[in-house]
Protein backbone atom coordinates (compact mmCIF):
# COMPACT_ATOMS: atom_id res chain seq x y z
CA UNK A 1 0.00 0.00 0.00
CA UNK A 2 2.86 2.66 1.15
CA UNK A 3 4.47 1.62 -2.38
CA UNK A 4 0.97 2.06 -4.77
CA UNK A 5 1.13 5.83 -2.62
CA UNK A 6 4.75 6.67 -3.37
CA UNK A 7 4.07 5.50 -7.07
CA UNK A 8 0.36 7.19 -7.69
CA UNK A 9 1.98 10.76 -5.86
CA UNK A 10 5.09 10.50 -8.36
CA UNK A 11 2.40 9.90 -11.52
CA UNK A 12 1.05 12.90 -10.62
CA UNK A 13 4.15 15.27 -10.13
CA UNK A 14 4.94 14.14 -13.62
CA UNK A 15 1.59 14.45 -15.03
CA UNK A 16 1.07 17.99 -13.83
CA UNK A 17 5.15 18.69 -15.05
CA UNK A 18 4.23 17.03 -18.30
CA UNK A 19 1.00 19.02 -19.32
CA UNK A 20 2.66 22.29 -18.04
CA UNK A 21 0.38 22.71 -15.07
CA UNK A 22 1.95 24.41 -11.90
CA UNK A 23 3.29 21.94 -10.11
CA UNK A 24 3.16 23.64 -6.05
CA UNK A 25 6.46 21.22 -5.36
CA UNK A 26 8.50 23.09 -8.36
CA UNK A 27 6.78 27.07 -8.34
CA UNK A 28 9.91 28.34 -10.06
CA UNK A 29 10.14 29.02 -14.08
CA UNK A 30 12.21 27.42 -16.22
CA UNK A 31 15.79 29.02 -16.22
CA UNK A 32 15.50 29.00 -19.91
CA UNK A 33 11.87 30.73 -19.70
CA UNK A 34 13.18 33.81 -17.36
CA UNK A 35 13.45 36.92 -19.38
CA UNK A 36 16.65 38.99 -18.66
CA UNK A 37 16.80 42.57 -18.71
CA UNK A 38 18.50 45.55 -17.73
CA UNK A 39 19.86 44.85 -13.98
CA UNK A 40 19.69 48.97 -12.62
CA UNK A 41 22.10 48.03 -10.34
CA UNK A 42 24.71 47.01 -12.43
CA UNK A 43 23.63 49.26 -15.37
CA UNK A 44 24.16 46.70 -18.16
CA UNK A 45 22.13 43.23 -19.14
CA UNK A 46 23.20 40.85 -17.54
CA UNK A 47 23.21 36.77 -17.73
CA UNK A 48 24.36 35.27 -14.98
CA UNK A 49 22.84 37.33 -12.13
CA UNK A 50 18.79 37.09 -12.85
CA UNK A 51 17.93 40.54 -12.95
CA UNK A 52 15.73 42.07 -9.95
CA UNK A 53 12.13 41.30 -11.02
CA UNK A 54 11.08 44.29 -8.90
CA UNK A 55 12.85 47.61 -7.93
CA UNK A 56 14.46 48.09 -4.51
CA UNK A 57 11.15 50.23 -3.98
CA UNK A 58 9.12 47.86 -4.78
CA UNK A 59 10.87 45.43 -2.41
CA UNK A 60 10.59 47.81 0.28
CA UNK A 61 7.04 48.12 0.11
CA UNK A 62 6.29 45.40 2.52
CA UNK A 63 9.02 46.38 5.51
CA UNK A 64 7.24 50.20 4.65
CA UNK A 65 3.52 48.69 5.44
CA UNK A 66 4.79 46.62 8.79
CA UNK A 67 6.47 49.76 9.65
CA UNK A 68 3.19 51.94 9.00
CA UNK A 69 0.92 49.88 10.52
CA UNK A 70 2.92 49.48 13.55
CA UNK A 71 2.80 53.22 14.14
CA UNK A 72 -1.20 53.37 13.36
CA UNK A 73 -1.38 50.51 15.73
CA UNK A 74 -1.13 52.54 19.10
CA UNK A 75 -1.44 49.94 21.76
CA UNK A 76 0.66 51.56 24.20
CA UNK A 77 -2.35 52.98 26.41
CA UNK A 78 -2.48 49.70 27.34
CA UNK A 79 0.35 49.86 29.72
CA UNK A 80 -1.56 52.89 31.21
CA UNK A 81 -4.39 50.88 31.88
CA UNK A 82 -2.86 47.50 33.34
CA UNK A 83 0.16 48.70 36.20
CA UNK A 84 2.89 46.75 38.00
CA UNK A 85 2.77 43.97 34.98
CA UNK A 86 5.18 41.16 36.31
CA UNK A 87 3.90 38.27 34.36
CA UNK A 88 6.40 36.43 32.21
CA UNK A 89 5.78 33.22 29.99
CA UNK A 90 9.14 31.55 30.40
CA UNK A 91 8.69 28.94 27.69
CA UNK A 92 8.13 31.43 24.92
CA UNK A 93 10.60 33.39 26.31
CA UNK A 94 12.95 30.73 26.02
CA UNK A 95 11.95 29.72 22.67
CA UNK A 96 11.83 33.35 21.09
CA UNK A 97 15.99 33.55 22.50
CA UNK A 98 16.91 30.43 20.19
CA UNK A 99 14.18 30.75 17.13
CA UNK A 100 15.60 34.42 16.87
CA UNK A 101 18.64 32.94 15.32
CA UNK A 102 17.48 29.50 13.88
CA UNK A 103 16.95 30.72 10.05
CA UNK A 104 20.51 31.99 9.96
CA UNK A 105 21.79 28.68 11.41
CA UNK A 106 19.81 26.94 8.75
CA UNK A 107 20.99 28.79 5.90
CA UNK A 108 24.89 28.36 7.12
CA UNK A 109 23.97 24.84 7.48
CA UNK A 110 22.96 24.58 3.94
CA UNK A 111 26.25 26.46 2.45
CA UNK A 112 28.43 24.52 4.81
CA UNK A 113 26.97 21.23 3.59
CA UNK A 114 27.84 22.54 -0.02
CA UNK A 115 24.10 23.73 -0.99
CA UNK A 116 24.93 26.72 -3.38
CA UNK A 117 23.19 29.85 -2.79
CA UNK A 118 23.12 32.75 -4.06
CA UNK A 119 26.76 34.34 -3.49
CA UNK A 120 30.03 32.60 -2.68
CA UNK A 121 31.53 33.02 1.09
CA UNK A 122 33.00 36.46 0.66
CA UNK A 123 29.84 38.22 -0.51
CA UNK A 124 27.44 36.59 1.32
CA UNK A 125 28.66 36.85 4.40
CA UNK A 126 29.76 40.80 3.47
CA UNK A 127 25.84 41.41 2.63
CA UNK A 128 24.76 39.87 6.12
CA UNK A 129 27.31 41.30 7.97
CA UNK A 130 26.16 44.30 6.88
CA UNK A 131 22.69 43.47 7.29
CA UNK A 132 23.90 42.83 11.29
CA UNK A 133 25.23 46.45 11.05
CA UNK A 134 22.15 48.77 9.94
CA UNK A 135 19.46 46.40 11.39
CA UNK A 136 21.55 46.61 14.71
CA UNK A 137 21.96 50.16 14.65
CA UNK A 138 18.49 51.08 13.43
CA UNK A 139 16.91 49.15 15.95
CA UNK A 140 19.22 50.80 18.95
CA UNK A 141 18.35 54.10 17.64
CA UNK A 142 14.92 53.98 18.05
CA UNK A 143 14.38 51.82 21.00
CA UNK A 144 16.55 54.47 23.24
CA UNK A 145 14.73 57.35 21.91
CA UNK A 146 11.62 56.38 22.03
CA UNK A 147 12.37 55.12 25.36
CA UNK A 148 8.68 52.91 25.62
CA UNK A 149 8.21 50.60 28.39
CA UNK A 150 7.57 46.87 28.19
CA UNK A 151 4.44 45.02 29.09
CA UNK A 152 6.27 43.76 31.92
CA UNK A 153 7.56 47.35 33.30
CA UNK A 154 10.84 46.20 33.88
CA UNK A 155 12.64 48.30 31.19
CA UNK A 156 11.92 51.44 28.53
CA UNK A 157 13.14 50.14 25.11
CA UNK A 158 9.99 48.09 24.15
CA UNK A 159 9.45 49.20 20.54
CA UNK A 160 10.68 47.97 18.39
CA UNK A 161 11.17 44.31 19.51
CA UNK A 162 14.92 43.21 18.92
CA UNK A 163 14.37 39.36 18.80
CA UNK A 164 11.41 40.02 16.20
CA UNK A 165 14.02 42.59 14.09
CA UNK A 166 16.99 39.75 13.95
CA UNK A 167 14.69 36.77 13.35
CA UNK A 168 12.92 38.32 10.12
CA UNK A 169 16.59 40.18 9.39
CA UNK A 170 17.86 36.32 9.33
CA UNK A 171 14.45 35.34 7.67
CA UNK A 172 15.43 37.33 4.88
CA UNK A 173 19.05 36.44 4.48
CA UNK A 174 17.76 33.06 4.00
CA UNK A 175 15.13 34.15 0.85
CA UNK A 176 17.54 35.97 -0.47
CA UNK A 177 20.28 33.26 -0.59
CA UNK A 178 17.97 30.46 -1.19
CA UNK A 179 14.46 31.34 -1.42
CA UNK A 180 14.95 33.21 -4.37
CA UNK A 181 17.45 30.77 -6.35
CA UNK A 182 16.60 27.57 -4.82
CA UNK A 183 12.79 27.17 -3.61
CA UNK A 184 10.38 29.59 -1.65
CA UNK A 185 9.37 26.75 0.58
CA UNK A 186 12.84 27.62 2.33
CA UNK A 187 11.43 31.16 2.92
CA UNK A 188 8.20 29.48 4.18
CA UNK A 189 10.22 27.92 6.52
CA UNK A 190 11.97 31.00 7.55
CA UNK A 191 9.62 33.54 7.90
CA UNK A 192 7.69 31.24 9.73
CA UNK A 193 10.49 30.50 12.22
CA UNK A 194 10.24 34.60 12.20
CA UNK A 195 6.88 35.38 13.07
CA UNK A 196 6.48 32.37 15.38
CA UNK A 197 9.52 34.64 17.32
CA UNK A 198 7.67 37.60 17.47
CA UNK A 199 4.17 35.84 18.48
CA UNK A 200 6.47 34.59 21.38
CA UNK A 201 7.95 37.96 22.55
CA UNK A 202 4.02 38.96 22.69
CA UNK A 203 2.57 35.86 24.70
CA UNK A 204 5.88 36.12 27.12
CA UNK A 205 4.89 39.72 27.87
CA UNK A 206 8.09 41.36 26.45
CA UNK A 207 6.02 43.29 23.72
CA UNK A 208 3.09 45.10 22.43
CA UNK A 209 2.10 43.64 19.05
CA UNK A 210 2.89 47.23 17.39
CA UNK A 211 6.79 46.63 18.65
CA UNK A 212 6.84 43.11 16.56
CA UNK A 213 5.37 44.66 13.68
CA UNK A 214 7.84 47.43 13.96
CA UNK A 215 10.68 45.00 14.44
CA UNK A 216 9.47 42.76 11.24
CA UNK A 217 9.69 45.70 9.19
CA UNK A 218 13.15 46.58 10.09
CA UNK A 219 15.00 43.52 10.00
CA UNK A 220 13.36 42.86 6.39
CA UNK A 221 14.53 46.19 5.66
CA UNK A 222 18.07 45.56 6.79
CA UNK A 223 18.49 43.09 4.76
CA UNK A 224 17.17 43.75 1.82
CA UNK A 225 19.26 47.05 1.96
CA UNK A 226 22.46 45.43 3.06
CA UNK A 227 22.36 43.02 -0.64
CA UNK A 228 21.21 46.20 -2.88
CA UNK A 229 24.42 47.60 -1.47
CA UNK A 230 26.14 44.65 -2.22
CA UNK A 231 24.94 44.39 -5.32
CA UNK A 232 25.76 47.87 -6.50
CA UNK A 233 29.48 47.10 -4.38
CA UNK A 234 30.60 43.72 -6.01
CA UNK A 235 28.26 43.98 -9.40
CA UNK A 236 28.84 40.27 -10.78
CA UNK A 237 31.50 38.68 -8.59
CA UNK A 238 30.82 35.89 -6.62
CA UNK A 239 27.49 35.19 -8.00
CA UNK A 240 26.47 31.26 -7.90
CA UNK A 241 23.27 30.91 -8.72
CA UNK A 242 20.93 33.34 -10.68
CA UNK A 243 17.76 34.98 -8.99
CA UNK A 244 14.55 32.96 -10.40
CA UNK A 245 11.35 34.27 -10.44
CA UNK A 246 8.16 32.34 -9.14
CA UNK A 247 6.22 30.54 -11.92
CA UNK A 248 3.08 32.56 -11.42
CA UNK A 249 0.96 34.58 -14.60
CA UNK A 250 -2.31 36.80 -13.14
CA UNK A 251 -2.32 35.90 -9.29
CA UNK A 252 0.08 33.95 -6.56
CA UNK A 253 -0.87 29.91 -5.56
CA UNK A 254 0.56 30.56 -2.26
CA UNK A 255 0.25 33.19 0.54
CA UNK A 256 2.17 32.80 3.77
CA UNK A 257 0.86 35.83 5.85
CA UNK A 258 1.79 37.53 9.69
CA UNK A 259 -1.49 39.85 10.30
CA UNK A 260 -2.58 41.88 12.88
CA UNK A 261 -6.18 43.45 13.71
CA UNK A 262 -6.78 46.43 16.18
CA UNK A 263 -10.06 46.78 17.79
CA UNK A 264 -11.94 49.51 16.68
CA UNK A 265 -15.24 48.65 18.83
CA UNK A 266 -16.65 46.12 21.00
CA UNK A 267 -19.24 44.33 23.00
CA UNK A 268 -17.45 42.22 25.39
CA UNK A 269 -18.72 39.27 27.62
CA UNK A 270 -21.43 38.98 26.02
CA UNK A 271 -22.70 36.22 28.40
CA UNK A 272 -23.78 36.99 31.86
CA UNK A 273 -21.35 35.45 34.14
CA UNK A 274 -18.39 35.86 32.34
CA UNK A 275 -15.47 37.92 33.34
CA UNK A 276 -16.13 41.89 33.58
CA UNK A 277 -17.81 44.44 31.05
CA UNK A 278 -14.74 46.77 31.75
CA UNK A 279 -12.17 44.04 29.75
CA UNK A 280 -12.11 44.01 25.56
CA UNK A 281 -9.90 43.07 23.59
CA UNK A 282 -7.27 44.96 22.04
CA UNK A 283 -5.22 44.35 19.09
CA UNK A 284 -4.16 40.96 17.79
CA UNK A 285 -1.46 38.74 15.86
CA UNK A 286 -0.62 35.89 14.17
CA UNK A 287 -0.38 33.81 10.65
CA UNK A 288 -2.19 32.55 8.43
CA UNK A 289 -1.50 30.08 5.07
CA UNK A 290 -3.91 29.93 1.97
CA UNK A 291 -3.56 27.63 -1.17
CA UNK A 292 -5.24 29.73 -4.25
CA UNK A 293 -6.18 27.10 -6.89
CA UNK A 294 -8.43 29.97 -8.37
CA UNK A 295 -10.14 33.21 -7.17
CA UNK A 296 -11.03 31.11 -3.89
CA UNK A 297 -8.97 28.97 -1.36
CA UNK A 298 -8.92 27.60 1.47
CA UNK A 299 -6.55 28.66 4.98
CA UNK A 300 -5.32 27.72 7.96
CA UNK A 301 -4.98 30.93 10.55
CA UNK A 302 -3.61 30.68 14.39
CA UNK A 303 -3.15 33.92 16.40
CA UNK A 304 -3.31 35.49 19.88
CA UNK A 305 -5.66 38.48 21.19
CA UNK A 306 -4.75 40.31 24.15
CA UNK A 307 -7.24 42.50 26.27
CA UNK A 308 -7.28 45.48 27.39
CA UNK A 309 -8.60 46.91 30.67
CA UNK A 310 -11.28 49.75 29.84
CA UNK A 311 -12.46 50.81 33.52
CA UNK A 312 -12.23 54.34 35.47
CA UNK A 313 -9.51 52.95 37.58
CA UNK A 314 -6.22 51.52 36.49
CA UNK A 315 -5.74 47.34 38.08
CA UNK A 316 -2.92 45.80 39.25
CA UNK A 317 -1.74 42.43 38.18
CA UNK A 318 -0.31 40.67 41.51
CA UNK A 319 3.00 38.96 41.66
CA UNK A 320 4.25 37.21 38.48
CA UNK A 321 0.86 37.72 37.04
CA UNK A 322 0.21 37.68 33.28
CA UNK A 323 -2.00 40.46 31.02
CA UNK A 324 -4.78 37.88 29.00
CA UNK A 325 -3.98 36.61 26.34
CA UNK A 326 -6.84 34.85 24.24
CA UNK A 327 -5.49 31.81 21.87
CA UNK A 328 -7.00 31.08 18.40
CA UNK A 329 -6.84 28.10 15.42
CA UNK A 330 -8.72 28.71 12.29
CA UNK A 331 -9.81 27.05 9.05
CA UNK A 332 -11.98 29.03 6.44
CA UNK A 333 -11.86 30.40 2.91
CA UNK A 334 -9.69 33.31 1.04
CA UNK A 335 -10.70 34.78 -2.02
CA UNK A 336 -8.78 36.90 -4.21
CA UNK A 337 -10.79 38.80 -7.20
CA UNK A 338 -8.64 41.06 -9.14
CA UNK A 339 -9.32 44.55 -9.69
CA UNK A 340 -6.92 46.13 -11.38
CA UNK A 341 -2.95 45.57 -12.39
CA UNK A 342 -1.49 44.16 -9.02
CA UNK A 343 -4.69 45.03 -6.65
CA UNK A 344 -7.23 42.38 -6.53
CA UNK A 345 -10.25 42.64 -3.62
CA UNK A 346 -9.36 40.23 -1.00
CA UNK A 347 -11.42 38.59 1.94
CA UNK A 348 -11.79 35.47 4.58
CA UNK A 349 -14.16 33.77 6.38
CA UNK A 350 -13.14 31.78 9.05
CA UNK A 351 -14.35 29.47 11.75
CA UNK A 352 -12.25 28.64 14.26
CA UNK A 353 -11.86 27.36 18.18
CA UNK A 354 -10.17 29.00 21.53
CA UNK A 355 -9.19 26.05 22.70
CA UNK A 356 -8.18 27.30 26.31
CA UNK A 357 -10.17 28.39 28.84
CA UNK A 358 -8.12 30.77 31.56
CA UNK A 359 -9.17 32.47 34.56
CA UNK A 360 -6.98 36.06 35.51
CA UNK A 361 -6.20 37.59 39.09
CA UNK A 362 -6.08 41.46 39.39
CA UNK A 363 -6.19 43.94 41.80
CA UNK A 364 -8.43 46.99 41.79
CA UNK A 365 -5.53 48.94 44.54
CA UNK A 366 -2.11 48.37 44.83
CA UNK A 367 -2.66 47.34 48.72
CA UNK A 368 -4.02 43.83 47.05
CA UNK A 369 -7.20 44.57 49.23
CA UNK A 370 -9.80 44.20 45.85
CA UNK A 371 -9.21 41.13 44.06
CA UNK A 372 -10.98 41.13 40.28
CA UNK A 373 -10.99 38.02 38.63
CA UNK A 374 -11.69 37.24 34.47
CA UNK A 375 -12.77 34.15 33.50
CA UNK A 376 -12.39 33.45 29.78
CA UNK A 377 -14.36 30.53 28.76
CA UNK A 378 -13.13 28.00 25.60
CA UNK A 379 -15.50 28.38 22.47
CA UNK A 380 -15.71 29.20 18.98
CA UNK A 381 -14.49 31.68 17.52
CA UNK A 382 -15.45 33.22 14.58
CA UNK A 383 -14.08 35.60 11.68
CA UNK A 384 -14.60 37.71 8.78
CA UNK A 385 -13.25 40.61 6.37
CA UNK A 386 -13.11 42.25 3.54
CA UNK A 387 -10.38 44.60 1.70
CA UNK A 388 -7.94 45.36 -0.28
CA UNK A 389 -4.18 43.61 -1.57
CA UNK A 390 -1.78 45.34 -3.10
CA UNK A 391 0.78 43.34 -5.09
CA UNK A 392 4.19 44.39 -3.80
CA UNK A 393 6.66 42.42 -5.28
CA UNK A 394 7.36 38.64 -6.77
CA UNK A 395 7.10 37.35 -3.74
CA UNK A 396 5.22 40.00 -1.14
CA UNK A 397 2.27 41.80 -0.55
CA UNK A 398 0.44 44.15 1.24
CA UNK A 399 -3.39 43.71 2.31
CA UNK A 400 -5.59 45.91 4.23
CA UNK A 401 -8.98 45.43 5.80
CA UNK A 402 -12.13 45.63 8.00
CA UNK A 403 -13.91 43.16 9.88
CA UNK A 404 -15.97 41.15 12.43
CA UNK A 405 -14.20 39.15 15.53
CA UNK A 406 -16.93 36.85 17.29
CA UNK A 407 -15.80 34.88 20.34
CA UNK A 408 -18.67 33.08 21.57
CA UNK A 409 -20.14 34.57 25.09
CA UNK A 410 -17.25 36.74 25.18
CA UNK A 411 -16.71 39.57 22.69
CA UNK A 412 -17.83 40.75 19.10
CA UNK A 413 -15.87 43.19 17.76
CA UNK A 414 -15.00 45.34 15.23
CA UNK A 415 -11.39 45.55 13.62
CA UNK A 416 -9.19 46.98 11.73
CA UNK A 417 -6.26 45.38 10.42
CA UNK A 418 -3.52 44.60 7.59
CA UNK A 419 -1.69 41.12 5.94
CA UNK A 420 1.83 40.91 5.48
CA UNK A 421 1.75 38.11 2.47
CA UNK A 422 4.95 36.22 1.44
CA UNK A 423 3.34 34.82 -2.16
CA UNK A 424 4.52 32.74 -5.01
Amino acid sequence: MKRLLIISFLFLVTATETAGAFNPFKPYKPLNEIDYALNWSLGYDSASIAYKPESFTQRSMLPMGLLATSILINDNYLDKRIVKLGGITQPALKSANVLQYSPAAIMLAMKAAGVESRNDWPRMLTADGASVVIQAGITNAVKYTLKRERPDGRAHNSYPSGHTATAFMCAQMLHKEYGETLSPWVSVGGYGIAATTGIFRTIANRHWCSDVLGGAAIGIFSTELAYELTDILFGEQWIRRPIVAPDIEDMPRWKFGLYSDYSIGADAFTGAGYGNPDAKPACSIGIDATWMPWYIGPTLRAGVTQMKWTGAEPVYLPEMGSVADVYTFGAGLDMDIPVIERITLNGQAIAGYSPKANNYSFYLDDQKNQPLEWSIPAGMHCYGNLGLTVRASDFSSVSVHAGLDYYDKVWRSYVLGARFNYTF
